[in-house]
């Protein structure tokens, strides 16, 4: 295994093979309840990604079941495709052509205008096959995964995505608490390593008062804490407060910044703006309105950091400001990471954004699908992740999605994504357009592709729900 990833490894043989073979055991299940028609397809892809703490580290990280699921549907669509049982409809055929076009946009300003790239050991041939790996590994799946939603939409409905989101929430939520006693009670890796954590996030001087970031069965604490405010909407709608209450109380034991945001995200949305507003807008305007209360706190960050140096033992302050006093302190890092006054992660989205400043050319193309390999190292300078840089390991999944497209395919593509990920049809119901923008929003902050385009196509295709759960024909 590449050293980049041994950290991720438990130091238990046991306990490793077991998470390692989870994957496939997880994936070969749910693929077979999916064909006896015990759970629909959404279902399928909502466990699977629901269980990605279990991955096989032996090959890479992303090896998950939402992997082996994806692939598997993406070569039964490609089977139906090439036998005439399916077809691609205009505007999808665009997006599948859009990282080829970057890719050859790239190739052109590398080749006759600069060539701003690091490669590793003199490997230039990995830089033009990198985006054909990225191609099918991760970017025709998922397009596939979109296909095979369309073609079912006549068994598929928004409130059925919504009552799984529900379930799994509250199935996470029971499996977060398990894990907060196990560790507690315990206090043995190995054990709650089973149970789906990772060692990183049971240290207890840098995870919170109680040692321990939960993260249910889900790839990380973060995208745990995503998932908890996506679903956390429809309990409100709902009238189910005390599960919505619960459902806040473990998304903050994640300590992840991620919750907040998309919490404030949803109350902006949900509450401050017009019902019959458009998704386009909502988006804008939300979007709007976070930048603006970002930019207020930066500017009154050292009050708040003396506020929680002045009170940093008390278990309140920490759980609540420590991480965030984190992001916005460059006392230690030198080196401003503040962007609309959005703390970016100095490990991930930082050093991105200052090559993209060095090099605005690249705002057009991209870099390239996967190329985030080739950044020069020197933007990593000081990060853990600097050593692996150099050697040409690893490369940058950005949680910042819109941002990730952005960097990837240029602003060309991404234009084209928002459009067609945001349409609605004219009888999606306001709640419904509401809930798309509001996952439109918190893309911008979270790793949440699959729901993005699940609900996308929900909204675009699906017979229309109104709000009270009954069907109505189109």
């Amino acid at each position: 295994m590449e050293t980049g990833y041994s950290s991720l490894q438990s130091s238990n043989l046991f306990v490793e093979c077991f998470r390692e073979s989870m994957p496939l055991v997880i994936a070969v299940t749910l693929l077979y309840l999916y064909y006896n028609k015990r759970i629909s397809i959404i279902d399928t892809l909502l466990y699977a990604f629901a269980t990605e703490a279990y991955t096989m580290l032996v090959i890479g990280p992303t090896f998950t079941a939402t992997f082996f699921v994806g692939i598997y549907i993406f070569v039964e669509q490609a089977h139906q495709l090439f036998t005439g049982r399916q077809y691609i409809r205009k505007e999808y055929l665009f997006l599948l052509i859009l990282p080829l076009l970057s890719s050859i946009l790239v190739f052109l300003i590398t080749q006759f205008y600069k060539d701003p790239f690091n490669y590793p050991g003199g490997r230039l041939y990995a830089f033009y096959t990198k985006p054909i790996y990225f191609y099918l590994k991760t970017y025709l799946p998922l397009f596939a995964i979109g296909a095979k939603i369309v073609q079912e939409r006549g068994q598929l409905s928004f409130e059925k995505f919504a009552n799984s989101i529900k379930k799994i929430a509250v199935i996470s939520c029971i499996i977060a608490t398990i894990q907060i006693v196990v560790q507690l009670i315990f206090q043995n890796v190995e054990l709650s390593e089973l149970l789906g954590l990772q060692s990183r996030y049971l240290i207890m001087e840098i995870n919170g008062p109680l040692g321990v970031r939960v993260q249910a069965l889900f790839s990380e604490p973060k995208i745990f804490s995503a998932f908890l405010s996506l679903a956390i909407p429809f309990f409100l709608r709902d009238r189910n407060y005390r599960a919505a209450t619960v459902m806040f109380v473990v998304g903050i034991l994640t300590s992840s910044q991620t919750f907040w945001v998309n919490i404030m995200a949803g109350g902006l949305l949900f509450f401050c703006l017009p019902k019959l507003m458009s998704v386009r807008w909502k988006i804008i305007g939300t979007m709007g309105m976070i930048v603006g209360i970002f930019l207020a706190i930066s500017a009154s960050k050292e009050y708040f950091m003396k506020q929680y140096l002045a009170n940093r033992n008390h278990p309140v302050y920490r759980l609540l400001l420590e991480r965030s006093t984190y992001r916005y302190n460059n006392e230690i890092w030198r080196k401003n990471n503040i962007f609309l006054g959005i703390p970016l992660q100095r490990d991930m989205e930082l050093p991105v954004v200052d090559f993209l400043k060095d090099e605005p050319y690249l705002f057009i193309s991209g870099y390239g699908a996967g190329n985030s390999t080739f950044i020069p190292p020197r933007y990593f300078f000081g990060q853990m992740s600097y050593q692996n840089r150099v050697e040409g390991i690893g490369g940058q999944n950005l949680n910042m999605r819109w941002f990730f497209i952005l960097a990837e395919f240029g602003a060309v593509s991404l234009f084209f994504f928002f459009m067609i990920l945001t349409r609605t049809a004219q009888e999606t119901p306001p709640f419904q357009r509401s809930y798309l923008a509001y996952l439109a929003v918190c893309f911008f902050f979270s790793q949440i592709d699959l729901f993005l385009v699940i609900v996308a196509l929900l909204c675009a295709y699906n017979e229309s729900i109104n709000e009270n759960g009954h069907e109505q024909s189109k």
